[in-house]
C-alpha cells in the first residue's frame, strides 16, 4: 500500500462547521481551506494506487462528513519561481532544468498553460522529474491520467442513496421521481436535508421516499405511509416546486388532530398543513377496524426545479 496526497475542491459544508472540520483533522488529517470562496481540502490516503486511495478517502470522509461533494482534484500549478523556492535553487537553476541545460536524463515536463507571459507545470508532474535529482518533496501525488480517473469517478459518485417508492405508477410521479434522484446527486441542501433525518433509511442504508401527486386520494398515501416500518420522506409537487415531509406515525405534536376522509387530495392535504404545520392527520386503518391511525408530517422543505 501507497500513501498519496490530494488536494480536492470540495462543497457542500462551510467552514463554519468547526465540529466536522476539527473531527477531520482528528481523525484523517485533512485541512481544509479557503481561496477566493473555492473550499479545499488537503488530506492523504493509501492505497494499490492513487485512485484506490482517493476512493478510500472519499468513503472516510463521508462517513463524518455525509453531505460534503467531492467537485474534483485540484491541479497545483508552479512557474519557475514557484520550484526555485520549493527546491531551494534559484530561478537560473530552473531555467536551465527547462531548456536542458542541466540534466541529461529525462526531459523536463511539458509547461501546463501560460498564465500571462509565463509558463506554468503541474507539480505532479515536476515532483516527479525531480526525484530522478534528489529534489522532489517525498510524497506521492496522483499522475495526470489517475487525476483524470479520479475527477470522472467524482462525478459520477452519489453522496446518498434513494429508496424511491411510487404511490401510484403514474407520469408525473415518475417525471418527479426523476427530479429527486437528480437532486440527491447535485443539490447539497437536499442531501443535507436527508443525512439530517437518518430516522428515513431503511435496512440497507438507502433513505426511503414515498412519492406521489397531488391529486392522489390523501387517504390512500397516507395509509401507505402507515405500511412502512420506520418514517419516510413523502414528496410531492404543487406548480414548480417540490414539497417534502418527514412523516412519522403515533405523533401529533399539541394533541390536534383532523381526519383525512375519502374524496381528500394530497393537494387539499397540503393546504391543510399549510394553515396547521404541527398538527397530526388520521385515518381509519383499511378494513374498517377501529383502529386509527395518527402520521404526523415534520421537517417540511421546499425545492425548486419540479
Amino acid at each position: 500500500m501507497t500513501e498519496y496526497e490530494f488536494i480536492f475542491v470540495v462543497d457542500g459544508f462551510s467552514l463554519d462547521d468547526h465540529d466536522e472540520i476539527e473531527t477531520l483533522g482528528e481523525e484523517l488529517g485533512a485541512l481544509v481551506s479557503s481561496f477566493h470562496g473555492v473550499l479545499r481540502m488537503s488530506v492523504s490516503g493509501e492505497g494499490e494506487n492513487a485512485v484506490a486511495a482517493a476512493q478510500s478517502v472519499v468513503k472516510s470522509v463521508h462517513r463524518i462528513v455525509p453531505a460534503m461533494r467531492f467537485v474534483r482534484l485540484h491541479r497545483d500549478l508552479v512557474g519557475v519561481s514557484d520550484i526555485a523556492e520549493l527546491t531551494g535553487r534559484t530561478r537560473q537553476n530552473v531555467d536551465q532544468w527547462v531548456r536542458g541545460q542541466r540534466h541529461d536524463g529525462a526531459p523536463f515536463p511539458r509547461p501546463e498553460a501560460v498564465v500571462g507571459r509565463s509558463l506554468v507545470w503541474l507539480w505532479s508532474e515536476v515532483d516527479e522529474w525531480l526525484r530522478e535529482i534528489g529534489l522532489d518533496d517525498g510524497l506521492n501525488w496522483p499522475s495526470r491520467d489517475e487525476m483524470t480517473e479520479i475527477d470522472w469517478s467524482l462525478k459520477n459518485l452519489r453522496p446518498v442513496r434513494l429508496n424511491l417508492v411510487f404511490d401510484r405508477v403514474r407520469e408525473d410521479v415518475r417525471r418527479l421521481a426523476g427530479r429527486l434522484a437528480e437532486h440527491a446527486r447535485t443539490n447539497q441542501r437536499f442531501v443535507r436535508y436527508l443525512v439530517g433525518n437518518p430516522q428515513v433509511r431503511d435496512e440497507r442504508g438507502n433513505y426511503t421516499v414515498l412519492v406521489c401527486s397531488p391529486r392522489n386520494e390523501a387517504v390512500d398515501v397516507f395509509r401507505r405511509l402507515d405500511s412502512f416500518p420506520h418514517p419516510v420522506v413523502l414528496a410531492t409537487v404543487n406548480g414548480k416546486r417540490i414539497h417534502a415531509f418527514v412523516m412519522e406515525s403515533g405523533e401529533d405534536a399539541d394533541g390536534e388532530t383532523t381526519e383525512l376522509v375519502p374524496g381528500m387530495t394530497v393537494r387539499d392535504w397540503l393546504g391543510m398543513i399549510a394553515l396547521s404545520p404541527e398538527r397530526g392527520f388520521t385515518i381509519a386503518s383499511e378494513g374498517g377496524t377501529a383502529r386509527t391511525v395518527t402520521i404526523a408530517a415534520r421537517s417540511p422543505m421546499d425545492l425548486v426545479g419540479a
